[in-house]
């Protein structure tokens, strides 16, 4: 009996053994971990029947917008997906009664004829060739579409009857976001402009002629200098800047202290959409205020993943971007859970402390704590939450993209800055108290923070910068720039453009008393006694954000937008690179003897091959 047990014993470390060598050096699929879609809106529109239908707009950043028409009486619903976009954030009934979105990625007009089905979401065209971005539409006098834009700030239109669109042209000389749009009773369309300063710009179509209309000496919300315009219940234009609400009567603003709520989402019969969701939707009748919850059905191809880390009991956790959800994958099972979502845009840095999860995210740098072992997720800011969010980390923090351990337990937080301004920040949190306690706007003058890493031996943190500000701004300085910072000093000891024209240091680790930084496709060894570079490595590609890291046999792992590489410490030199068979889009969770990141939709593992360190670089494809 005993000899059978060795014997069965011995089998079974044999199969492992050949199952762990076989997966050496091979990229592995883990499959799509969370299937949402983005909802962007919601309009109600006619069926193509005499009825009415509620059509949602769904973005995949990952594959194809698309559309969702469903009964709001049955919950039955029809999928339309796009032959073109990721997502649109313009949506809008034409009057035409056809349903049209305005696409990012392409500033593409889209078109749904509710009767004609068949021919599904059809592209009409792109209104202007230097445009990315179609932000919202809005009908005017003349049954013409109009909308704003983004990266020129301009103003477009587009004739239903006819066919034609015209680039109206920039609404600002400089700002870069024509962010919202109305047209007022009065048939001119005012326009919303930022981020760095705003504005509000009056488009007259019976002359062609557009100017500020802005108050001198307003001013607007810090972080977010735009002002944004829409038409209330009243039918009348307002617009608000910062703490400034005001009444558009023809072009002239009037201060005012209240202005009326935005039209309700209404059926013809009277009941209104109280609320919608994903898949779900709300409907009160004002005869009897009772509410109906309705669901419907949609199927998405998976959420992009925005970034992956290293989290407790070595799981690896994950974010998707619009929608914001969270996923944990646990090698040892083998299996994937979505854990649920949080209010921001993406999650932009995590860090494991303690058998807890930080998830710092985009937008304001909001800092949240997870703890696994309780077995729910309820977002909020209570203590009986899981994750308990704890706010915005400080001033200059926007997207923060770094986040590490830094000396006396503390956690050291790097970002760009909000939307409009130059300069972010060194935040330092407490996980004590779970505040910062202090921070550093400007560390690097005029730049974003993008990579951290602690060196224990010099008690330094070092660290990378890109040379541009938040959103709507150009960059103010020529090169990104290499930095160290000394707690104890609380101040910057050491700055220097490490390689000329560099845009950022996209990731930075330190290893065996020397820090690794990275620029484009090169990989510099710095000697912070020194304060030097003593080595440059040329890398398989150009590097990616945060995914440079230290595995337990010494060696560094990295990604590259092509591949994942091993580089020997000693001897300064990428040993093996592996050219993956999908775009590696985002890292970087390094467990054991597997490297996982995103593409697209999907989490891949890489198993990483032993090497004798003495054999000569080797690359598997």
């Amino acid at each position: 009996m005993r000899f059978a047990l060795f014997f069965c014993f011995c089998a079974a470390q044999l199969v492992c053994g050949r199952c762990e060598l076989s997966a050496q050096g091979r990229f592995e699929s883990l499959g799509i971990p969370v299937r949402k879609g983005g909802l962007m809106g919601c309009v109600v529109g006619p069926n193509g029947h005499g009825g009415e239908a509620l059509y949602f707009n769904f973005n995949q950043l990952s594959g194809l917008l698309f559309l969702v028409q469903v009964d709001p009486d049955t919950g039955q619903a029809r999928q339309f997906n796009a032959p073109q976009g990721p997502g649109a954030w313009a949506l809008l009934v034409g009057p035409d009664e056809k349903i049209y979105l305005g696409t990012w990625d392409g500033a593409l007009i889209l078109r749904f004829d509710p009767q004609q089905p068949e021919k599904g979401l059809e592209v009409v065209g792109k209104p202007s060739p230097t445009e990315d971005y179609l932000w919202q539409f809005d009908v005017g006098k003349d049954a013409r579409l109009y909308a704003c834009t983004y990266p020129n700030a301009k103003l477009v239109r587009f004739d239903p009857k006819t066919g034609t669109m015209e680039d109206l042209g920039r609404m600002h000389a400089s700002e870069m976001y024509a962010r919202s749009l109305a047209v007022g009773p009065n048939g001119k369309v005012y326009v919303g402009i930022g981020t760095e300063k705003g504005d509000l710009v009056v488009f007259d179509p019976a002359t062609g002629q557009h100017r500020g209309i802005l108050p001198k000496g307003l001013r607007g919300a810090k972080g977010w200098s735009t002002v944004s315009v829409s038409r209330r219940s009243d039918g009348r234009v307002y617009a608000e800047f910062g703490p400034n609400l005001m009444r558009l009567d023809d072009e002239s603003p009037v201060i005012i202290e209240r202005a009326p709520e935005r039209p309700p989402l209404k059926l013809r019969d009277g009941r209104e959409v109280v609320a919608f969701g994903r898949g779900t939707f709300s409907l009160k009748d004002p005869r009897t205020g009772q509410i109906v919850e309705r669901a419907f059905k949609y199927e998405s191809a998976g959420d992009h993943i925005f970034m992956v880390g290293v989290g407790p009991s070595n799981c690896v956790y994950g974010s998707t971007a619009m929608p914001l959800e969270v996923f944990r994958h646990d090698p040892r099972s083998g299996r994937s859970a979505h854990l649920g979502g949080m209010p921001g845009g993406e999650v932009y840095s995590m860090l494991e402390h303690e058998q807890n999860l930080y998830l710092c995210y985009y937008g304001g740098a909001v800092m949240n704590l997870y703890n696994p072992a309780k077995p729910f997720w309820k977002f909020g800011a209570g203590a009986e939450c899981n994750p308990i969010s704890f706010g915005g980390v400080g001033d200059g923090h926007l997207r923060p993209r770094a986040m590490i351990h830094g000396p006396d337990g503390l956690i050291y937080i790097g970002s760009a800055p909000p939307y409009g301004e130059l300069g972010g920040a060194l935040g330092v949190w407490d996980p004590k108290q779970n505040k910062t306690i202090e921070n550093y706007r400007h560390l690097v003058t005029n730049q974003s923070i993008t990579s951290l890493a602690w060196e224990p031996r010099s008690g330094l943190i070092l660290g990378g910068s890109g040379n541009y500000g938040g959103g709507g701004t150009r960059p103010a300085e020529q090169e990104a720039r290499f930095f160290a910072f000394d707690p104890k000093k609380k101040g910057k000891v050491f700055e220097a453009s490490l390689v000329p024209g560099a845009v950022k240091y996209p990731a930075t680790c330190a290893a065996r008393g020397k820090v690794f930084t990275t620029v484009g496709d090169k990989l510099l060894v710095f000697d912070p006694q020194a304060m030097k570079v003593v080595r440059t490595v040329k890398l398989p590609g150009a590097q990616l954000d945060i995914s440079l890291g230290q595995h337990r046999s010494g060696k560094l792992v990295g990604l590259t937008a092509k591949s994942v590489y091993f580089l020997d410490v000693n001897r300064g030199e990428v040993v093996h690179s592996a050219e993956a068979p999908v775009p590696v889009n985002c890292g970087f969770a390094l467990v054991d003897d597997a490297v996982y990141f995103g593409s697209k939709a999907e989490l891949w593992r890489y198993w990483l091959p032993q090497l004798d360190v003495n054999t000569e670089q080797v690359k598997t494809k």
